[in-house]
């Protein structure tokens, strides 16, 4: 069963469970809550509770990465000064990834509204390529997160299942 997105706003569909995280919180602790409650991106918000960003699991990825090429080099004996090797070449200074949120979220947000409809979110999210929308209420607080899962549920008639593995 099919439905149309076309007269269908985002509250309709979004998740309104929203785990935000802080700027300060440690990436090891936004993989445990995105194991635990089987999400894949989380609103970063500051004190005020408004979204200053967002974490996704392919900014953890690219954290991970950047930490084992890193430890890797260290481990191979290897220093940071790699500046004018041989030939002159200048190489770039290998640092080991700050663990925080607020360094490795995606601070070009994108978001909507409650009442966006659903086929403009859709359409966003084809044009910047990303997978979550972080819906805010008038204050710029996140109140839910839509996702393309979401979308696709929608059209097919389909609920979207999550394994919350906190119990």
């Amino acid at each position: 069963m099919s439905t149309s997105i076309g007269t269908t706003r985002v509250d309709e569909v979004m998740s309104t469970v929203v785990f935000t995280v802080g700027a300060k919180d440690k990436i090891p602790d936004v993989a445990t809550l995105f194991e635990k409650h089987d999400v894949n991106a989380a609103p970063v918000v500051n004190d005020a509770n408004v979204c200053i960003g967002i974490i996704t699991s392919h900014d953890l990825v690219e954290y991970e990465s950047t930490r084992i090429k890193v430890m890797e080099h260290l481990d191979r004996g290897l220093g940071f000064d790699l500046g004018h090797y041989g030939d002159g070449q200048s190489f770039p200074l290998l640092r080991v990834p700050i663990d925080e949120a607020g360094i490795q979220m995606t601070t070009n947000v994108q978001t909507a509204e409650v009442h966006t409809s659903l086929s403009h979110a859709a359409r966003t999210m084809c044009e910047k390529h990303i997978h979550h929308l972080v819906i805010l209420d008038d204050e710029k607080h996140p109140v839910g997160i839509l996702s393309s899962l979401d979308i696709l549920g929608h059209v097919t008639g389909e609920p979207v299942a999550r394994h919350d593995r906190s119990s």
